[in-house]
């Protein structure tokens, strides 16, 4: 996904025409909903195609978005889109709320350019409510290779699942990396594209 986007939000003609048309890339959040099987390319397609936009969101670095809610069967989705150089439409970010919240969500702060109000409870991406937990694998990428990281404690939003880990966790987390404190291996599951 190219993280170049021009500074207007796109309107919600256009973002439904380039849904149509396949002319959009997704972010690596939207496809982690896809891998644990929370949405699909087509509930979300649906959710653009039926939905109605809410808010336009101005960041200082990604220009300016359009937030969409939609519905796809009985799931209420929320997609932020913004419009890239190549004139592709950008899905950056997707989640799932409830109808109750709707009313909600058209006056809330979502998605926050300036920083979050209080990082300790809630979500950058989506306002949801974040609750302390363990991670029983959490994923963790350095120089190319994957590392999986055991009862790693973290914050989880409750909304969207994002994770979030302290500094001091993820220093420690390098820290194992790096003196190769390894406690074994696990097989991991390999789809091939092509």
């Amino acid at each position: 996904m190219t993280s170049q986007t021009l500074s207007g939000a796109p309107d919600i003609a256009w973002i439904r025409e380039k849904t149509r048309a396949g002319q959009y890339q997704i972010s690596e959040h939207v496809i982690r909903f896809l891998m644990a099987g929370l949405l699909s390319v087509s509930e979300i397609e649906t959710a653009i195609q039926t939905g109605e936009e809410i808010e336009i969101r101005k960041d200082a670095v990604r220009g300016e978005s359009t937030l969409i809610r939609g519905l796809s069967g009985d799931k209420a989705i929320i997609i932020l889109c913004s419009k890239g150089y190549d004139d592709h439409l950008i899905i950056s970010l997707t989640y799932l709320t409830v109808h109750p919240e709707w009313a909600e969500l058209q006056s809330a702060k979502l998605y926050r350019g300036d920083g979050m109000e209080d990082s300790s409870r809630k979500c950058f991406f989506c306002g949801g409510e974040i609750r302390s937990i363990t991670v029983g694998n959490f994923d963790y990428r350095l120089e190319g290779k994957l590392y999986v990281i055991k009862n790693t404690p973290a914050g989880l939003c409750l909304q969207c699942g994002e994770k979030y880990v302290t500094a001091e966790t993820a220093k420690k987390i390098n820290a194992l990396i790096e003196a190769g404190k390894f406690s074994g291996t696990e097989e991991v599951r390999v789809m091939q594209y092509s």
